[in-house]
């Protein structure tokens, strides 16, 4: 595309439209001119109507033509060119003027006559008028070179002029400015000087405001650039973290499997164990440390868990517990925790999210606190939100879950309280923080319809208060066991259990057989797919979900496309991860979260094979 410089197209520009506005402004001064002719020759015909008609009709009706004649010809002029007075028979008309071919404007009148004052008028004859009457085309070719000319100097002087103060004014900036962005190299925009025009007036117009905007749009270009580092070291990070929790996951579902059949063994032996002996005693003690075990499983599974959203109904007291005891064991024994809270408080929302919102918030306090020591203050209470509070809140009114985290480190400097929540700040040095952390946390926090705020009027140290709805709490069955190791009820029916892992697959053999079930065994999926389309016998399918070959939701899947008869039961150490479209659609009828008890596999399979 060929280049055109500034100046041309404004000089080109200039000469169009002042040639068009001088056109317009003669074409105008024409018009007026042919319409002031207009005006003279309407003055005419009333002069005409006023002086000479009265003596005209009072001639015609005495049939005095050369009066006639004489007033007429007194009457013709250069604008009325010619007269003529006929009577009402058209027998005698009398002329003067002469009657022309150029363009002229005809104008008729009837001549009348009134005897007395209150007769009737009697028309008497007829007038005609001829007067002078230039068209606009001939007025326009008469007239608009000189016109033109005339305007022109005017127009064009002006346009000069406002041309001069405008290429001195801006378009020598605007080249500056155009020299400044052609040199721009986004290599090394971080060491790019900021654009100066070079001026010294006291008032700025819309060059210098263009070149303010630039010099922002450098600035957030730099910025930008230091983000853009900052968000790769964030995903370099976010990758070792993604890592990390994979091969925790895979730890903890191993773990998790090895604990199940531990934990199958253990209930089996205390269940033929001598009721009140110190061997059930004992494998007592060992199930409650297997609660722990598995409660830590759990939260290895939720570090591991990815972005699902899981809402259930939680008591907050056991998330807070929970959290802190997994952050506590890598604090020094100068950080005290003291903690209050209210197990009676429970909220709908995502275990994962909230023990996420915990960690960031106990790292944060733990890194304040790490080399001069202090206390931790924890406190779940319930509080009621007014209207007023809500508004202030921007929550809905009601009852909520107030938790209070607070520390008495250093705090938080005044002038930049209001940023902590803002994403990639961060006080911390490099290599120690991201500035997502309490980001995340508001976002959260706000995903459950609560918030979060720091409190300004804590004193000392660092105090966020956070509002989360309070729901009903969900009920729980009483026992004297983490794991309810009572009556089960069994069956006789034929089962087919599906495991790839040995050590489980002969605990849940044990387990189905000593309620009394006929069990068939096999490590292998497609196998079990195979036996569960040959026999006719089989009445349930229990299966594990991680498997190779085919997962268990696959074999599932697969066996409800040839055959719907059968139940199917799924477990798995983490069934928050698995798609409740499975159940919604029928594919699955039972799900069972290892480790389990007896009881609980009995309950599961009672309820699979009693469905209607």
């Amino acid at each position: 595309m060929k280049n055109v410089s500034l100046k041309k197209r404004l000089l080109l520009g200039s000469i169009l439209i002042c040639t068009l506005i001088t056109l317009c402004i003669s074409l105008y001064q024409i018009s007026r001119l042919q319409q002031r002719e207009q005006e003279l020759l309407q003055r005419e015909i009333a002069s005409f109507e006023q002086s000479a008609m009265a003596s005209i009709r009072e001639a015609v009706w005495n049939y005095d033509w050369s009066m006639v004649k004489t007033v007429i010809s007194s009457q013709v002029n250069p604008l009325l060119t010619y007269i003529e007075i006929c009577d009402s028979e058209r027998e005698q008309c009398v002329e003067a003027g002469i009657k022309g071919d150029n363009p002229h404007r005809e104008h008729f009148l009837n001549i009348d006559y009134q005897k007395s004052f209150q007769g009737p008028r009697i028309e008497v004859g007829t007038a005609y008028l001829q007067l002078c009457d230039q068209p606009f085309g001939e007025l326009f070719n008469r007239y608009i070179l000189t016109e033109f000319l005339t305007n022109g100097l005017g127009v064009f002087g002006v346009a000069v002029a406002i041309f001069l103060l405008f290429y001195l004014g801006a378009i020598q900036r605007i080249v500056t400015v155009a020299n400044y962005t052609r040199r721009i190299d986004l290599t090394a925009v971080e060491s790019l000087p900021p654009l100066t025009l070079d001026n010294h007036r006291s008032t700025l117009d819309e060059v210098d405001l263009l070149a303010d905007s630039i010099n922002g749009l450098i600035e957030r270009m730099k910025e930008e650039f230091s983000r853009r580092k900052q968000l790769e070291y964030q995903l370099n990070h976010a990758h070792k973290m993604e890592a990390l929790g994979t091969l925790a996951g895979g730890v903890a579902h191993d773990f998790n499997n090895i604990l199940t059949a531990m934990l199958g063994y253990v209930q089996l032996c205390y269940n033929s164990a001598e009721e009140g002996s110190k061997t059930q005693s004992r494998l007592e003690q060992v199930l409650m440390a297997g609660d722990r075990a598995a409660a830590l499983i759990a939260q290895i599974m939720v570090f591991s868990r990815k972005s699902e959203n899981h809402t259930q109904k939680l008591c907050l007291a056991e998330i807070v517990t929970e959290a802190l005891d997994l952050v506590q064991a890598s604090w020094p024994k100068t950080i005290e925790i003291e903690t209050d809270l209210d197990d009676s408080l429970w909220i709908s929302g995502d275990a994962g999210q909230l023990h996420q919102v915990l960690l960031n918030l106990a790292t944060n306090s733990g890194y304040a606190l790490a080399e001069t020591g202090g206390k931790i203050t924890v406190s779940l209470t319930e509080r009621v939100v007014t209207a007023l509070d809500a508004e202030l809140l921007d929550i809905d009114p009601g009852r909520y879950a107030y938790l209070t985290f607070c520390d008495d480190g250093p705090g938080i400097p005044e002038k930049i309280r209001g940023r902590v929540f803002d994403p990639f700040f961060t006080t911390k040095e490099t290599g120690k923080g991201t500035g997502m952390g309490l980001a995340v946390v508001h976002g959260i926090v706000q995903a459950h319809a609560g918030e979060i705020i720091l409190d300004p009027d804590n004193g000392c140290g660092c105090c966020f208060t956070l509002y989360f709805p309070r729901v009903e709490a969900e009920k729980k069955e009483s026992g004297t066991l983490p794991y309810n190791i009572g009556t089960a009820e069994g069956g006789t029916e034929h089962l087919l259990l599906v495991d790839d892992d040995p050590v489980v697959i002969g605990m849940g053999q044990d387990m189905l057989r000593s309620l009394g079930y006929r069990v068939t065994i096999c490590d292998q999926p497609t196998q079990a797919l195979k036996l569960l389309l040959e026999r006719d016998d089989i009445d349930l399918l229990i299966t594990d979900l991680t498997m190779p070959e085919m997962t268990g939701t696959e074999l599932a899947a697969e066996l409800r496309r040839h055959r719907t008869d059968i139940p199917v039961i799924l477990y798995t150490g983490n069934v928050d991860s698995l798609d409740s479209s499975f159940l919604a659609d029928g594919i699955v009828d039972q799900l069972l979260k290892k480790p389990f008890t007896v009881k609980e596999l009995s309950l599961v399979v009672r309820q699979a094979l009693d469905l209607p």
